[in-house]
């Protein structure tokens, strides 16, 4: 048996277990700490996973830690996102390397130096790293990934392909901002790299700092608001950023502040956000199918796998699986730089004498319920010293599907904790979809500013009613990582789902991954004739998804939602036909 410990201690920090090549508990520092997208080695999260695996650190064989060029930040710290708050150095060197993008941005020699520049400043991880693991009984030996061989790896090994070509795609990483592997049952073979100078998500990251947005972090919200706008400003970008031959080139040669203000410069002093917004998600999406429709092509592959944070985009994802021989097409869940410790373990397991290919380990992702649960003498716990009261259902998922029908805002907590940036069920807030103002009232409660539309989590088996439906959109449609065109059943029924391009962000649910959930669904199928419900995260504005049962009572008391659902228990009033 092999235990592999997986680390990524840069932005959104986090660890999994992995036992014989399949994932078996995976968490983010964030939901720990509370503090958004945690950036710091993740102390916390390593001691969750081996907690949840039931193991100790003297039985981890290895240790795969993510990514070589990383800061070493023993005490972790929330990301604010670029522009915020930096410290002094990294302030001067990121100043430095804007103001000599424009003279030296095409030149190898001195991008090697900014790197060069770069990896001074990152202090001694290393040996930083293996004092802080000793501390918590790991001695196992350490090995370390490239940033984006882990993003590629984790989608590859986790879609349930027999071979694709996978592709990394973000603002940069170990110097590249992209990489392409053509992948089978057998290794990856690198075909191509992109310099993390040449890369379009930084870009989109650039206007939603523009549009007021923390850029890294807040792009969804570009994404949503761009529906709203006319791409007015895409000749403009094209002049910036494009597809060439193969490659993303960054033909302006801009880079971070010196980015900024040439964008501010080159728009009119009367600019639209929607527009801007527009503008730079459609060209993102003529860039980003281009790119990943070459290397299919070059590498012969007609499935392909996707990571990194521009695959958090989920109109680009559901372009890509659109293309006319594209056979299926799988966003990691976990796309961001929180799902690189799975990578890093998948790598370090790779090295194994004798390891197995994914498919062989059954390591295909069936679910991201990875992280931790809660049993009922901890739920009473928490809601005794609450004060609220409570009852304890047999049939909480009947329950849970009336209320939803009345017009109850249902806010769920039950099982294990999902992994990845989605919720998935388990830690969600619950409505009718047949309200098209929810979007509007519910943020307002929850203090937050979206333009995307809630998500809807459907009956699996009925994709086909709902949506124009593509096969080779379905493994994605699991996790919430692609959009779908709604069919006008679905426009009519449930417009609190739909977004205003006549698009959805699927989650099928099916039995066999969450029978909880799926009961759920399937109960209010049967009382209201839609197999559709309104699924949005559990969470008040610019805090992560609610964790513990703690948690959910002061998020949904500080939210002034109708009813809480813990595991079996019931808090707020039940539904009238009970009574």
């Amino acid at each position: 048996m092999s235990v592999i410990l997986g680390i990524t201690d840069g932005d959104d920090a986090g660890a999994v277990l992995l036992v014989d090549g399949r994932l078996v508990a995976a968490v983010n520092e964030e939901r720990l700490n509370r503090m958004k997208m945690s950036i710091g080695f993740p102390t916390l999260s390593v001691q969750e996973v081996l907690r949840i695996s039931g193991r100790r650190g003297a039985e981890v064989d290895r240790v795969a830690v993510a990514a070589h060029a990383e800061s070493f930040r023993p005490l972790p710290r929330a990301n604010k996102g670029w522009f915020q708050e930096e410290t002094a150095v990294a302030r001067i060197r990121d100043e430095i390397s804007s103001a000599l993008a424009k003279p030296l941005g095409n030149s190898r020699v001195a991008r090697g130096a900014y790197r060069h520049i770069k990896r001074m400043t990152l202090g001694r991880r290393k040996t930083g790293v293996r004092r802080l693991l000793a501390e918590l009984g790991v001695t196992a030996p350490i090995g370390y990934h490239d940033h984006h061989l882990c993003h590629a790896i984790a989608a590859f090994w986790c879609s349930g392909f027999e071979d694709a070509v996978s592709i990394s795609l973000d603002g940069g990483g170990d110097g590249c901002s992209s990489h392409v592997y053509a992948a089978d049952q057998h290794g990856h073979r690198l075909l191509n790299k992109l310099d993390s100078f040449d890369s379009i998500g930084n870009y989109y990251a650039y206007v939603t700092h523009l549009c007021g947005f923390r850029a890294s972090i807040h792009e969804g919200k570009i994404t949503g608001l761009a529906a709203s706008g006319e791409p007015i400003y895409r000749a403009m970008f094209a002049k910036l950023v494009d597809f060439e031959a193969g490659q993303i080139r960054n033909k302006g040669k801009l880079f971070y502040r010196t980015a900024v203000s040439a964008l501010r410069n080159l728009l009119p002093e009367e600019w639209e956000h929607q527009d801007l917004a527009a503008s730079i998600q459609q060209h993102l999406e003529h860039v980003g199918v281009a790119y990943v429709r070459h290397w299919m092509e070059e590498s012969g592959k007609r499935k392909v796998c996707l990571s990194g944070g521009v695959f958090g985009n989920v109109l680009l994802n559901q372009r890509i699986a659109d293309l006319p021989g594209c056979e299926g097409a799988f966003v990691f869940p976990a796309m961001g730089d929180g799902g690189l410790a799975a990578g890093a373990a998948y790598a370090e397991y790779m090295k194994l004498p004798g390891a197995k290919g994914p498919l062989e380990e059954g390591s295909a992702l069936e679910h991201v319920y990875l992280g931790g649960s809660f049993g009922d003498a901890e739920i009473e716990k928490a809601l005794d010293e609450s004060g609220f009261p409570y009852r304890k259902l047999p049939d909480i998922e009947t329950t849970v599907a009336r209320l939803v029908h009345e017009g109850k805002v249902v806010a769920r907590f039950n099982g294990a904790m999902e992994y990845g940036p989605r919720a998935l069920g388990n830690r969600t807030l619950l409505y009718r979809t047949s309200d098209r103002s929810v979007n509007t009232w519910l943020n307002k409660r929850l203090n937050r500013t979206e333009f995307m539309p809630f998500a809807p989590a459907c009956l699996a088996g009925h994709e086909r009613q709902l949506f124009h439906w593509n096969p080779a959109s379905a493994r994605s449609a699991r996790f919430m990582t692609i959009t779908a065109d709604c069919t006008e059943w679905m426009r009519e029924r449930c417009p609190a789902v739909v977004h205003v391009d006549g698009t959805a962000r699927p989650q099928l649910v099916d039995e066999a991954a969450n029978p909880s959930f799926h009961r759920i669904i399937a109960k209010y199928h049967e009382i209201s004739g839609v197999p559709v419900v309104v699924n949005t995260s559990f969470n008040m504005h610019e805090e992560p998804i609610v964790c513990t049962p703690g948690d959910a009572i002061r998020a949904w008391n500080r939210g002034r939602l109708d009813n809480l659902a813990l595991g079996s228990y019931l808090v707020g009033p039940p539904p009238r036909e009970s009574d």
